[in-house]
């Protein structure tokens, strides 16, 4: 009886400090994950694919006058923007990459300066050229 109760509270607190980890790994911020550099892959399924990514969700926000939601994507984003230009394409030239990619994280911080200021303007001019600079990423460098 007392080995059943033993095994049955390390089971549980076994199962507690795995829900504990998994949800702190999954609330924390870019910042606290400074050391780690998404991939290409994730920077672009998270920051651009679908209505879920954040740059949907902050031009909806921005729409919506939802400022706070909008400068916490476009501070997200932004990390994207300055981690992609940590990662190796699989295909293309070393300098059109850096040169891509410095434009995408300017692009970004566009786009975050202009949540700061409330400026939907300002966020949606920084969308659309994040937006205009797709094809010319991908034909190099997809």
């Amino acid at each position: 009886m007392l080995r059943k109760l033993i095994r049955v509270s390390l089971v549980a607190a076994l199962g507690l400090t795995a829900t504990l980890l998994a949800y702190g790994a999954a609330t924390a911020s870019p910042q606290d994950k400074k050391d780690e550099v998404p991939d290409i892959k994730e920077i672009m399924a998270k920051g651009h694919k679908g209505t879920d990514a954040y740059l949907a969700k902050i031009k909806t926000a921005t729409k919506d006058g939802k400022w706070e939601d909008a400068q916490k994507y476009a501070k997200t984003l932004a990390f994207f923007g300055e981690a992609l230009g940590k990662n190796k394409p699989s295909k293309g030239d070393a300098d059109s990459w850096k040169a891509l990619c410095e434009k995408y994280a300017a692009s970004t911080k566009a786009v975050l300066e202009a949540a700061d200021k409330k400026d939907a303007k300002g966020v949606n001019a920084g969308l659309a050229a994040i937006g205009g600079s797709c094809g010319a990423c991908h034909k190099a460098h997809k």
